[in-house]
């Protein structure tokens, strides 16, 4: 389904920001862009954009914005386990495997030896044999561990899956904690197993003394608390479930959206050797290697403006980014290469867009425009604070309620029943 070509996306708002501010960068040709370069100013720009967001979230009517209600869809992924009949520094081999699978079937997912030699460490498996039931992990296991024949595991099919433990699923990054309603299995997979929500002390409880399989008929939502000695706190949230799954099911339950912020970064292209772009200041913020993995690339100012790509690899070392290709604005292949000192900035997906939906664009323009004139010192100007309070966030009030359906009461040919509450009624929660 294609998406509406004239919505607002986050970077146009940052870039009103920028003129708002008085901060933008301008091209030869007479328009803006963000200042991408300066990497004060364009923090400075999203902070507003963060802000604006925040007031239009924290002026919903009674009921709440309704596009903050989400549905969230855990896939869940039964785990294979085995014991190896022979492992080097980079793989384990399970011949009780061979030919149960097809040949990558395991690429990409998480590995964990849960006992004998290793117990503990995990790989990513890099490529699967399916013949002889061999798996190749780059780099080993993350202890150091060669894998012999005591060495026993499990792994699971499922970017999701924590630890390898098909019991536990990383929840969407925009979940806060807040469930709104039931945990169903999803229409299409039949089931009609109730799955009951429990305080996550009950699951270990269980789980401490047998861990069983089969379909779960408890869920629990819990922070997910990392095990990397690298990472000591995060602000994701997991569900785990029991019994753990034996089936590759579906289960969903509706959640409320937490806003977490725009992530943004802007810099200017150093030195380019094919589809490598080098931009030395990313390494202070980026030390990691594929820590950009995945991101998106667009060339805002000088050779290649308007081009964009995926990022497949990127060096922390010498903040180094590796692109499969330039695409066209229209996505068409065959984008114009960018330059030395070309101006880009890096986000998450492409296109980006603020949360909301398009139909809310008015109201997060003034919202984040109103943003600079409440939270910065050298504005006295308020003709965008006024714009927002007292006719856009009224309007997306009225909109809100718009999304609800007209309830009409009984269709009989007798007396009608009172009507129930409508969108009407709801708009004169607010001042509108």
């Amino acid at each position: 389904m294609a998406v509406p070509v004239t919505a607002l996306t986050l970077n146009q708002l940052i870039q009103k920001v920028a003129e708002r501010l008085a901060i933008a960068n301008w091209r030869t040709d007479g328009t803006s862009y963000l200042p991408c370069d300066d990497r004060f100013n364009l923090e400075k720009c999203i902070e507003k954009v963060n802000q604006g967001i925040r007031l239009f979230i924290d002026g919903a009517p009674r009921e709440g914005w309704k596009w903050m209600r989400r549905t969230a869809s855990v896939t869940l992924a039964p785990a294979t386990t085995g014991t190896a009949s022979a492992g080097t520094p980079t793989s384990l081999t399970d011949s009780d495997l061979a030919d149960d699978y097809a040949d990558d079937y395991f690429n990409t997912y998480t590995l964990k030896i849960t006992d004998g030699t290793g117990e503990g460490e995990t790989a990513t498996v890099t490529d699967y044999t399916g013949s002889t039931g061999k798996f190749d992990f780059s780099g080993g296991l993350s202890g150091g561990s060669t894998p012999d024949t005591t060495s026993q595991y499990r792994i699971c099919r499922s970017a999701n899956v924590i630890d390898a433990d098909p019991a536990r699923y990383m929840l969407p990054a925009d979940f806060g904690g807040e469930v709104l309603g039931k945990v169903t299995y999803a229409a299409e997979t039949g089931h009609s197993t109730q799955i009951d929500w429990c305080d996550e002390s009950v699951i270990r409880q269980r789980r401490a003394t047998v861990v069983n399989s089969g379909y779960p008929v408890l869920a629990a939502i819990r922070p997910y608390q990392p095990t990397s000695s690298t990472i000591t706190s995060s602000r994701r949230w997991e569900i785990i479930f029991d019994p753990e799954p034996s089936a590759a099911d579906v289960v969903e339950f509706p959640y409320l959206l937490h806003f977490d912020g725009v992530q943004m970064y802007g810099g200017s292209v150093d030195s380019i050797d094919t589809n490598i772009i080098v931009d030395a200041t990313l390494s202070t913020w980026f030390p990691k290697d594929d820590d950009l993995n995945g991101w998106y690339a667009e060339i805002l100012a000088g050779t290649g403006q308007g081009s964009y790509a995926a990022i497949t690899d990127y060096a922390g070392a010498t903040g180094s980014i590796t692109v499969a290709d330039w695409l066209a604005p229209d996505g068409d292949a065959a984008g114009t290469d960018p330059g030395e000192s070309s101006k880009f900035v890096l986000t998450p997906v492409k296109p980006y867009y603020h949360p909301a939906g398009f139909t809310f664009d008015g109201v997060l323009e003034a919202a984040c425009l109103a943003a600079c004139e409440i939270y910065s010192d050298q504005m006295d100007d308020t003709h965008f604070s006024e714009l927002f309070f007292k006719r856009k966030l009224p309007e997306a009030v009225l909109k809100n309620g718009r999304t609800a359906p007209r309830k009409l009461g009984k269709m009989t040919d007798g007396p009608r029943q009172a009507m129930e509450r409508t969108w009407k009624d709801i708009s004169t929660d607010h001042d509108v």
